[in-house]
C-alpha cells in the first residue's frame, strides 16, 4: 500500500457571502444562466480541494450562504477563493466575514485510501448537517498558566464530549494569518446535541481565558443548487 508522508499544513478558508438585491431583478433567463455558470465553476475545481456549502440564510441578517474551503496549497486556495467573484452568479456576491486558519497535518505517514485529495484525513470534517462556527482570541492569562494547567483545563472540556457521540469539533490556528487566534468548527447530526454540548462547553472553567469568542454563525449543510435556488 502507498503512503503519504506527513502532511504539511492544510489552509482552511470559511467564507460568508451575501447575494445582493440585483440579482434577484434579473429576468428568469438569466438568473438560471448565471447560476450554472456560477455552480459549473465550484464544480471544477472540487477535484483538487476540500468544499463543503451551507446556508446561512434566514439565520442571520448579514449572510446567505457559507464556502469552507480546505486545501494544502495556500496560492491555490486564494486563487479559487478570489474566482469566487467572477463569474456567473459570483459576480453578484459580496463577502461579508472571512476566516482563515491552519490545521496541521497527520503526526505519521497515512496510507493513501485514508486520505482526500492526499493530504486531508477523511471522516475528520464536513461529517455532519449542524456547523456552529466562531473565532476564539485567548486572554494573556491563558499563556501564563503551566502547561499542565492548560491541560487540566482542557481536559475537562473535552469530557463533554464524551457523552455526545455525534459531535465532531475541529481547530484552526489562525496566529500570524488572521486576526483570531483559534476558529472553531463544531459539527453535529442534531441541532439538540449541538446545543446542549455548545452551552456546556461555556459553563466549563477555560472559558475565563476567552476574551472573543463571537460573532457566532449557525451553518446548515446543504448543495450549492438547493442554496442558490432557496436564496435567488
Amino acid at each position: 500500500m502507498e503512503k503519504i508522508k506527513k502532511s504539511s499544513n492544510i489552509y482552511s478558508s470559511f467564507m460568508f457571502l451575501k447575494l445582493q438585491p440585483e440579482f434577484r431583478r434579473l429576468i428568469s433567463n438569466e438568473k438560471i444562466a448565471a447560476k450554472q455558470e456560477f455552480e459549473n465553476m465550484v464544480g471544477a475545481c472540487q477535484e483538487k480541494l476540500f468544499l463543503r456549502t451551507y446556508m446561512v440564510s434566514g439565520l442571520r441578517s448579514d449572510s446567505d450562504m457559507l464556502f469552507w474551503r480546505m486545501s494544502d496549497d495556500l496560492s491555490y486556495l486564494q486563487e479559487i477563493c478570489a474566482r469566487t467573484f467572477s463569474t456567473g452568479a459570483g459576480k453578484y456576491f459580496t463577502p461579508v466575514h472571512s476566516f482563515l486558519g491552519v490545521h496541521h497535518g497527520p503526526e505519521t505517514a497515512q496510507l493513501k485510501k485514508d486520505l482526500d485529495f492526499g493530504f486531508l484525513p477523511k471522516e475528520t470534517f464536513g461529517r455532519y448537517r449542524y456547523m456552529l462556527l466562531h473565532p476564539v482570541v485567548k486572554a494573556h492569562t491563558w499563556y501564563e498558566l503551566s502547561e499542565e494547567e492548560r491541560e487540566t483545563l482542557l481536559t475537562e472540556r473535552r469530557q463533554v464530549f464524551t457523552r455526545y457521540k455525534e459531535i465532531q469539533e475541529n481547530f484552526f490556528l489562525s496566529y500570524g494569518l488572521d486576526d483570531q487566534e483559534i476558529i472553531v468548527a463544531r459539527e453535529a447530526r442534531t441541532m439538540e446535541d449541538l446545543i446542549s454540548a455548545t452551552q456546556e462547553l461555556r459553563q466549563k472553567r477555560i472559558k475565563n481565558y476567552t476574551v472573543v469568542d463571537k460573532p457566532v454563525f449557525l451553518c446548515l449543510g446543504r448543495d450549492l443548487r438547493e442554496i442558490m435556488d432557496a436564496i435567488s
